[in-house]
């Protein structure tokens, strides 16, 4: 197994008797019809997560805060795509990754924690998250990959994330909302909208510092949500890692 760890992180395969501290760093190696659909995920999440030998990140650090957007109204489909599902599934490799980036944090800010709202996504609920989406398909292509391209959450390799303050429960000002339309949500132009005040330095400041700790531990992230990051590329997921059906 390829693994991706700074400093102190937890191995994957041990039990609560068998734990395995690292210490060093190891460097890495490995048209669709529009319609409406309102309902969610039928059958068990967390078990077909289960299956396909994805861990709870919870299990290797109980610090990170969940908060899955999908499993309420809290998104942009307005209802829940996943079933009574609280917590957040990835691989191995990719769950340690997102607790270096918590390492990372808590050494800048022992107050703050990464709080995540998307993980692992099985491809039913990437089609149902398309098939539910009614815009120009030219505009959703940013927003949402389509099934027959596959999402990176459809192989736990990204993350939907933000930071919160755990002291009193609130989450960093991000300048918008998670899973906003907006452009002012897109990395690539916060630039023009802090020009413009219509983001301030204390928003962008939050955003950088969300940006450099998951580039710390590895991800990457994109230019069209500033929550979204991604573990590797869309070729090395599909050679290495299980498309979750």
């Amino acid at each position: 197994m390829t693994l991706i760890i700074c400093f102190s992180l937890y191995s994957c395969n041990r039990t609560d008797k068998e734990k395995t501290i690292i210490r060093k760093k190891i460097v890495f190696v490995r048209d669709i019809p529009e319609k409406v659909i309102e309902k969610k995920v039928t059958g068990n999440t967390e078990n077909l997560f289960i299956k396909f030998g994805l861990i709870d990140v919870n299990t290797l650090d109980s610090t990170i805060c969940i908060q899955l957007k999908y499993s309420d109204t809290a998104n942009f489909l307005h209802f829940p795509l996943y079933d009574d599902l609280e917590k957040a599934y990835f691989p191995c490799e990719v769950a340690l990754k997102v607790c270096n980036a918590q390492y990372y944090l808590k050494k800048i800010n022992p107050q703050l924690s990464l709080v995540i709202f998307d993980a692992s996504r099985p491809w039913f609920a990437q089609k149902l998250m398309w098939d539910s989406l009614k815009m120009e398909v030219s505009v959703k292509f940013k927003f949402v990959a389509p099934p027959y391209l596959k999402s990176l959450h459809n192989y736990g390799c990204a993350v939907d994330i933000s930071i919160i303050n755990t002291e009193n429960n609130q989450l960093l000002d991000m300048g918008s909302s998670f899973d906003s339309f907006e452009k002012i949500s897109e990395p690539y132009r916060e630039q023009y909208y802090l020009n413009n005040k219509k983001l301030d330095s204390t928003q962008i400041a939050n955003r950088n510092l969300l940006r450099n700790v998951m580039k710390s531990a590895g991800f990457t992230s994109i230019s069209s949500e500033w929550w979204h990051f991604n573990s590797c590329s869309k070729a090395f997921a599909e050679t290495h890692f299980q498309l979750i059906p």
